[in-house]
């Protein structure tokens, strides 16, 4: 009996060690790396993507990659692919890396093969955070600390703020600095901005200080990953294009509150602005973000994926053994650089000092680029093939290339399917503030993200309806 119970114990192990792991996009620089390091743990990876050609497609780390419908045109037809390859391909885990999580989320509701093995937040908790409205009132709701924000609904309301002062001016929606307004004070309105039921925003009281992103990775509540880096290099004024991880305890302690109380499971990532004698979270991306880079393959980043520690973290122990005994949070080494070679050539570098370019060109001549690998070569040697079939892509679609990379993966509603939203949105909080805290919602089980006979719960942070 206990050779048998000894050989059942070795071989749950073994299933929880090797995963069939479904990344939902094969085109970010994050979806290629993230690839790499879950090949490095023993996992096997497959991807979809609507686009033909990407760079997963020609990376050994992926075992095959499917073209699929584009979540942006085509939702449903894009989650019926994804739930055909969770079949084809034996699929344990789904892992989002972009705004497709938000179409998984609302489109599986009833369907468990694809929830239950979807690791995200549940629908209703993901847009939450994803509106940067509801995401301040979450925020002021467990006294951490954001920036005075208002709800502008009307472009009435966006005149009658007070404008002796400057506001972040963004939609409600928005990612990145797509539809985002710096409103100085009394400079005139912006000529193409567009308030109304379908395109609201919110006025976020304009803050000068530190800027840091973070990544982070949570199941039930529990922060099983984290990193912190500052906004160095950018291509936009934004979006970084160098890595570096710091240590920041106060931002950890923010985003562990933060998590802890709404019972997260998933990735997230906020962006913070760090004043003389104010810390505030300024945005929420409920997803992957490029916080991944910071992460070594040694240090085995994928264990925070499928591990579900207890509440007394063991000592930490070495590369390939049970992720259940790793100790949590992981951090990436403080100090640990990358960088996105391509963008830190397109570095966005107006009035800078002479000091400032020669750091950047430190950066630029000493830092291991994220796509480049001696192992796995095929998708550096394709980037002149991959920049000119975006470029055409561009050209059929009249689109610029940050914009036509992410276009047909985003998350975008309009009439009656937003004002469902909104509903739900209003009943969400109004538990929120009733009720003191939030529902939280996942399985205890000693495997997650793997399908089993013996976990009979749902298995992933979301819990799908009862028929």
């Amino acid at each position: 009996m206990s050779a048998l119970k000894s050989k059942g114990s070795k071989d749950a192990a073994e299933q929880q060690k090797h995963l069939n792991i479904l990344l939902t996009n094969g085109r970010f620089p994050v979806s290629l790396d993230l690839a790499r390091q879950l090949k490095a743990s023993g996992h096997t990876v497959y991807v979809v993507d609507p686009m033909k050609y990407h760079v997963c497609r020609f990376s050994n780390s992926v075992k095959r990659s499917w073209h699929v419908p584009a979540p942006h045109v085509d939702a449903q037809g894009y989650v019926e692919q994804v739930q055909k390859v969770v079949r084809e391909a034996n699929i344990d885990l789904i892992i989002p890396l972009h705004e497709e999580v938000f179409h998984l989320a609302q489109r599986c509701r009833n369907i468990p093969d694809v929830l239950n093995k979807l690791f995200a937040a549940p629908y209703d908790l993901l847009i939450s955070l994803h509106n940067k409205w509801y995401f301040y009132k979450i925020l002021r709701h467990f006294n951490l600390d954001a920036p005075e924000t208002l709800l502008c609904k009307t472009l009435d309301d966006v005149k009658n703020l007070d404008r002796s002062q400057a506001y972040a001016l963004k939609a409600v929606f928005g990612r990145a600095k797509s539809n985002m307004f710096h409103l100085k004070p009394n400079d005139p309105l912006p000529d193409n901005l567009q308030v109304d039921a379908d395109h609201q925003y919110v006025a976020q009281v304009w803050l000068t200080g530190k800027q840091y992103c973070t990544y982070a990775i949570a199941r039930n509540g529990k922060m099983l990953a984290f990193g912190v880096y500052p906004v160095q290099d950018t291509v936009d004024g934004s979006s970084c294009v160098y890595f570096q991880s710091i240590d920041h305890p106060g931002i950890e302690k923010y985003m562990d509150t933060l998590i802890r109380n709404v019972g997260y499971t998933g990735q997230m990532a906020l962006d913070f602005i760090e004043t003389e004698d104010r810390l505030v979270a300024i945005e929420c991306n409920p997803r992957a973000t490029s916080g991944i880079h910071l992460f070594h393959r040694d240090q085995r980043l994928p264990d925070a994926f499928i591990s579900n520690p207890t509440t007394s973290p063991s000592p930490a122990t070495a590369p390939g053994t049970n992720p259940e005994s790793r100790t949590f949070p992981m951090k990436p080494k403080q100090g640990a650089q990358r960088q996105l070679f391509p963008g830190m050539i397109m570095w966005h570098h107006s009035h800078i000092s002479p000091s400032q370019y020669f750091v950047h060109l430190r950066h630029l001549v000493t830092t291991r680029d994220v796509i480049f690998s001696w192992r796995d070569l095929l998708p550096s040697l394709m980037q002149p093939f991959l920049v000119g079939s975006y470029y055409e892509i561009c050209r059929e679609r009249k689109m610029k290339l940050g914009e036509m990379f992410q276009w047909d993966l985003t998350w975008e509603l309009a009439g009656e399917e937003l004002r469902d939203v909104d509903r739900m949105l209003e009943e969400w909080n109004e538990k929120l503030e009733n009720g003191g805290g939030v529902e939280k919602r996942g399985a205890e089980g000693p495997v997650v993200g793997v399908m089993r006979e013996d976990v009979a719960a749902p298995i992933m942070g979301n819990a799908a309806p009862q028929a």
